[in-house]
């Protein structure tokens, strides 16, 4: 029985240290299912996405799903180390060399002790192996806080990172922002160097995202401080915007082709191929054979002065590139309850197409009129 305990501890102990390692220390993605952080995020996810689907939309919804990413680095920290405290004491209690230890509990209190250099010095080690073993063990217990506090600057760096992004994805309104309206505030004259030179940044950005949330899988789970933003829902509109992009001439090898590329990357990256998107796959394949809306963007990319494919060709483009990234995007949209689409900050007044802008209380009363 004691063997048992031994090798039982041990196994438990080096579980969680290549945990640790692999999710602290490795820059690359592990995708192993039941490494014991993956296991973690998995179930308390699922329990707070079921509780935040319960709650309205609003700020009780926000809130708890805001909080929940801050509060699982400490529920990792609690984790690893309640772990190896339990391993480490069932190691020593199945060497039985602790004096002033008799029973599991006693052996595990000398484990805490042991692991959180404390020092009391009414249980100590009886024996060499437990000697040693003790400073292994506190050694793993200066080990695992001095990776976690390393790992939080670097964690909340790249969610900064990140987020000081989505501040400039604007399109001079005060709503939802759309793919179509979005190109044509980049580039208002039509001119695609101006719209290019938007896309090398969110190209730029694209890859900084791909690479962040590879290494801190976690990061995605972290929410922008805008309840109505999102870093998904902006994968989403960028890629969309650059998938316009390709319908109109010259921009063919440009950044906006690398900003789609590297979108359709990370979303690959994230999201597993699975039967939970074969229902996204069909409702976009119904709604791909709705011609209007191809005419409807074919027509207004070319009333704002962009030199557009025709529109056969620009349909057939269109509908080829997009469902290389449409069900996966709406899928990490649902897992992660992101708001649905992008929208833009309420500061008081909209920009016009012709740059000049209209007060928020002038749009008020203009609509009340209408009403009336």
């Amino acid at each position: 029985m004691r063997s048992l305990a031994t090798l039982a501890g041990l196994f438990i102990v080096v579980a969680v240290l290549a945990d640790m390692v692999g999710t602290l220390v490795n820059t690359t993605s592990l995708k192993g299912r039941w490494w014991l952080s993956r296991v973690f995020y998995r179930n308390t996810w699922k329990l707070v996405r079921t509780l935040a689907l319960a709650l309205p939309e609003g700020r009780a919804r926000h809130m708890l799903l805001a909080t929940y990413a801050p509060l699982t680095v400490l529920g990792l920290l609690i984790l690893w180390v309640s772990h190896q405290v339990v391993g480490f004491g069932l190691m020593w209690w199945g060497l039985g060399s602790v004096d002033g230890a008799d029973g599991l509990v006693d052996h595990l209190y000398y484990s805490g002790v042991v692991f959180f250099t404390v020092g009391f010095g009414e249980v100590v080690p009886a024996g060499t192996v437990p000697r040693f073993g003790a400073l292994i063990e506190a050694f793993c217990g200066v080990l695992t806080t001095a990776l976690v506090i390393g790992y939080l600057p670097a964690l909340y760096g790249a969610y900064s990172q990140r987020e000081q992004k989505l501040m400039t994805l604007d399109d001079g309104s005060e709503g939802r922002i759309i793919p179509t309206n979005l190109v044509m505030a980049w580039a208002p004259n039509g001119d695609i160097d101006e719209l290019e030179s938007h896309f090398e940044g969110w190209s730029e950005w694209m890859s900084t995202v791909l690479e962040s949330h590879s290494t801190f899988p976690m990061l995605r789970y972290f929410r922008s401080q805008h309840p109505q933003q999102n870093w998904v829902t902006a994968v989403g509109l960028v890629a969309d915007a650059a998938l316009h992009c390709l319908l109109i001439r010259g921009t063919d090898g440009r950044a906006s082709v690398w900003a789609l590329r590297q979108s359709i990357a990370l979303l690959d990256e994230l999201v597993d191929d699975g039967e939970a998107l074969d229902v996204y796959r069909r409702r976009f394949d119904e709604a791909s054979r709705d011609d209007g809306l191809f005419v409807e963007l074919h027509d207004a990319l070319s009333a704002h002065g962009f030199d557009v494919l025709p529109l056969e060709e620009a349909t057939a483009r269109a509908r080829r590139i997009r469902p290389l990234y449409d069900a996966k995007l709406e899928h990490l949209i649902d897992e992660l309850v992101a708001p649905r689409g992008f929208w833009a900050r309420s500061i008081g007044w909209t920009l016009l197409d012709d740059g000049g802008i209209v007060p928020l209380e002038d749009r008020v009363d203009a609509a009340l009129l209408d009403e009336d």
